[in-house]
């Protein structure tokens, strides 16, 4: 046998270690393409192992292939058994992917259903819906029906294309490939403020190329932003049996008003009798507008105006059956179609009263009013304590105690005629008022007495009311068990610290000018100034916040207007400047407003100061006290006070 082998010889010279060393490491290239043979090698192995187990008899010995034995079945019977499961399987796999496909919509978006419209608008401001069926198949589809669902305060108008059944359901016979169907709805929705409106529609297809039906939804939601309305109603936080009780209910319209026609409902239990009442003058002292009492708790207003108007509605507890009673105060919109009337709610207050029952009526009125009020630092507050006998015996030994709860008070600047005054108390009986002596049936009397608010400077952090009620103590007599010898609850809570800072500048605080025109204003030249406007308040949120400045004939607006807080607007009409700002938060800051306004003095100006501004009023709703703030602004003039850098007298030349 012959060795074929060859000789193996080592080189001399450089060592096995440093050829090694001098040798290139593999590249990331070399070391993959060496993974990926070892894994080659391993599924090699294993496809042999496999083949084995498979070529192996029950003893474990390999099968001769070559030789086979062929036992006869019946292949016939296995291919219609076969055939019958396939049916059925693809027959499932159809009705579910229909099943799918209809209730949660194709995933490659066959068909598209889109509702746009405004996302907030006023209590009865008409706008459109408009709805949006797109077929993205190259295929046509048949038979669409789509059905909305209005909200529930939503007023039908028109559509276009009309309807094909009741306003809400549209038949569209095909809709071609890749084409699309639109419909558009005008129509109002007539709720109350912060409501949330949702439109729904549904749409119902039939692809050209299949046979069963299939569904499309869609949403839109619309809010409620405003109402239109100023709207105030208060009364006394009791009632007493059988004594008259009054509503008091302030209103007026905004600037943008879409409801001028509504009507007022009071829901009331039983044991309540409303009384017939007429409308209060207007506060500018103009007629109220129509208002008629068209059922014995419906009052309709017709034509609503921009100047404040009260209307007093009176109602008795003909009997006490609890300790409470709840009046419902509602105002809705009638709209007449068809189907027949219908009204729409807009507005709703719930007013709770104590039922309060006794043999000597007591009542207590801060300011005129029996109700919970908002009240200012420094404010004077007028006490008015009335009484009277409505039991059928004399009262004897009457004590009567106001009491005033609360750190606002200025205790140094009570003025009263009378009395005992102990802490936060004020007692009178006979030794002050001898007819407490004795009070005969029917006989009435009067205890006035005032007080002061302390200023801001002077109120602790945390002191922000002053809760007043009147009790009184008869001598020799119990207070029977539904009796009661308590007056009504006065709560007097401080309004936010709402103020304007207003100026007029030529120059502004860096010293750059604002203004052109000659300084002082000279006749036959334009002057322009600017007018800067800066909102405080730190205390309560506010609403339906406005600033009005009415312009003399011969100021003009001269633009360069911005504002970093709702709508600034000039009337030319009315030759207004006007700021609104539905909602101040207190997180507000910054809330700023400038323009600029011009004047061009004539002759009959020479040597005078003009006014540029009279009276900026600034008007807001207290959100906490649910008061109305209103100040107004002293005149600015050509001498432009605030203006350090001007430095002039405002004489015209």
């Amino acid at each position: 046998m012959t060795n074929n082998n060859k000789e193996i010889k080592i080189k001399s010279g450089k060592s096995s270690l440093s050829e090694f060393v001098e040798k290139k490491l593999a590249s990331d290239e070399e070391v993959q393409a060496f993974d990926d043979y070892l894994e080659s090698e391993a599924r090699d192995e294993a496809i042999e192992e496999s083949l084995t187990e498979i070529y192996q008899d029950d003893n474990g010995q390999r099968v001769n292939v070559k030789k086979l034995d062929v036992k006869k079945e019946r292949r016939w019977l296995k291919w219609l058994v076969s055939l019958m499961v396939g049916l059925i399987l693809l027959a499932g796999a159809i009705y579910t992917g229909s099943y799918l496909y209809l209730l949660y919509g194709s995933g490659t978006q066959a068909v598209s259903l889109g509702i746009e419209g405004k996302k907030q608008i006023a209590a009865g401001e008409e706008f459109f819906y408009t709805v949006s069926f797109r077929n993205n198949e190259r295929v046509a589809m048949k038979d669409i029906e789509i059905k909305l669902t209005y909200p529930e305060n939503f007023v039908f108008l028109a559509s276009e294309p009309a309807a094909s059944e009741a306003n809400d359901i549209w038949r569209l016979a095909e809709v071609g490939a890749h084409r699309s169907a639109t419909i558009k709805i005008k129509g109002k929705l007539i709720a109350e403020a912060g409501t949330t409106q949702i439109l729904l529609a549904d749409a119902r297809y039939l692809p050209a190329n299949f046979s069963s039906q299939f569904k499309k939804s869609a949403s839109r939601e619309t809010t409620i932003n405003d109402i239109g309305l100023n709207i105030l109603a208060s009364s006394a936080a009791s009632a007493v049996v059988g004594e008259e009780s009054e509503i008091i209910i302030k209103y007026k319209a905004k600037e943008i008003n879409y409801l001028t026609n509504w009507q007022l409902t009071i829901d009331h239990p039983d044991n309540i009798e409303l009384l017939k009442t007429a409308a209060a003058p207007a506060t500018n002292g103009t007629t109220t507008s129509n208002i008629k009492q068209t059922a014995a708790n419906v009052w309709q207003f017709n034509q609503i105006s921009a100047n404040e108007q009260e209307l007093k509605i009176k109602f008795k507890v003909k009997e006490k059956k609890d300790t409470s009673v709840d009046l419902t105060l509602r105002l809705e919109q009638k709209v007449s179609d068809q189907a027949g009337d219908k009204y729409y709610q807009f507005w709703s207050k719930t007013l709770s009263y104590e039922t309060r029952q006794s043999g000597l009526n007591i009542n207590l009125i801060i300011n005129g009013s029996p109700s919970d009020q908002g009240i200012d630092f420094d404010q004077t507050l007028n006490y008015s304590i009335n009484y009277a006998n409505k039991s059928e015996a004399n009262l004897k030994d009457i004590i009567i105690m106001a009491v005033l709860e609360g750190d606002l008070l200025d205790s140094s600047s009570l003025k009263t005629a009378s009395g005992q005054v102990s802490d936060n108390t004020i007692s009178w009986s006979k030794n002050e008022i001898p007819k407490l002596a004795l009070l005969a049936p029917n006989a009435e009397g009067i205890i006035d007495f005032s007080i002061k608010i302390k200023p801001a400077s002077e109120v602790s952090v945390g002191s922000s009311q002053i809760k007043s009620y009147v009790q009184f103590s008869l001598a020799g007599q119990e207070i029977g068990a539904n009796e009661t010898n308590r007056s009504n609850i006065i709560v007097n809570k401080i309004n936010s610290d709402l103020s304007l800072i207003e100026q007029v500048c030529y120059f502004n605080n860096g010293n750059f000018p604002v203004g052109s025109g000659p300084l002082p204003p000279k006749v036959g030249q334009t002057t322009s100034l600017k007018v800067y406007w800066v909102i405080s308040n730190n205390l309560h949120e506010l609403a339906d916040l406005t600033v009005v400045s009415q312009l003399p004939s011969y100021v003009s607006w001269d633009n360069k207007n911005s504002n970093t807080a709702g709508n600034l607007e000039y009337d030319e009409q009315s030759n207004k400047v006007i700021w609104q700002i539905d909602r101040l938060p207190l997180s507000a800051s910054n809330v700023k407003a400038e323009f600029n306004i011009k004047i061009t003095p004539t002759s009959s100006d020479l040597n005078k100061i003009l006014v540029l501004l009279p009276a900026t009023l600034v008007s807001a709703i207290d959100s906490e006290t649910q008061t109305a703030i209103t100040k107004t602004m002293t005149a600015q003039t050509t001498k432009l006070k605030d203006d350090n850098i001007a430095n002039t007298d405002g004489m015209v030349e």
